[in-house]
């Protein structure tokens, strides 16, 4: 429910990724698929066995190995690699985000990191800053959320 919802904010926020990159195990192909029921675009997602056990080296590695024909990518991975590349990714950024973002890294959080570069071989965390950080509770909240009872 959370990935189908945060499908849909991306889509009214007009923040579609231009291509996905997806670990292979069966929860995040689900996630990944729900992901994009609610973003109601097409995008190429691409399945990888690699990113199940990566490291924050090898995912960076991975990152820095993008097509430059891509403006954006979304990553679809497990904790806890996925929120230690967001973490260190994020070496700028608003305090209230940085704040939340040293709070943990729920499943389908969404950070999204912006860089000044020409190439994805670029990319660092000197040349990144986050933007936005949507947590489920952000925009998948429940009147009364369980987490909170």
């Amino acid at each position: 429910n959370d990935a189908y919802a945060l499908g849909q904010r991306l889509k009214t926020q007009n923040l579609i990724p231009a291509h996905i990159a997806c670990s292979s195990a069966k929860r995040t192909q689900e996630t990944c698929g729900a992901l994009l029921k609610g973003l109601e675009t097409p995008v190429h997602a691409e399945f990888s066995k690699m990113l199940y056990s990566a490291s924050f080296g090898d995912l960076l590695a991975f990152i820095q190995s993008t097509d430059d024909s891509l403006e954006s990518l979304m990553i679809i991975g497990h904790n806890p690699t996925i929120y230690e590349v967001a973490v260190r990714l994020a070496s700028e950024g608003p305090d209230t985000i940085l704040n939340h973002l040293a709070q943990g890294y729920a499943p389908a959080t969404l950070s999204l990191i912006e860089a000044n570069i020409e190439h994805w071989a670029e990319i660092n965390p000197s040349a990144c800053k986050i933007t936005t950080l949507l947590d489920p509770l952000d925009y998948n909240a429940p009147a009364t959320p369980a987490r909170w009872t």
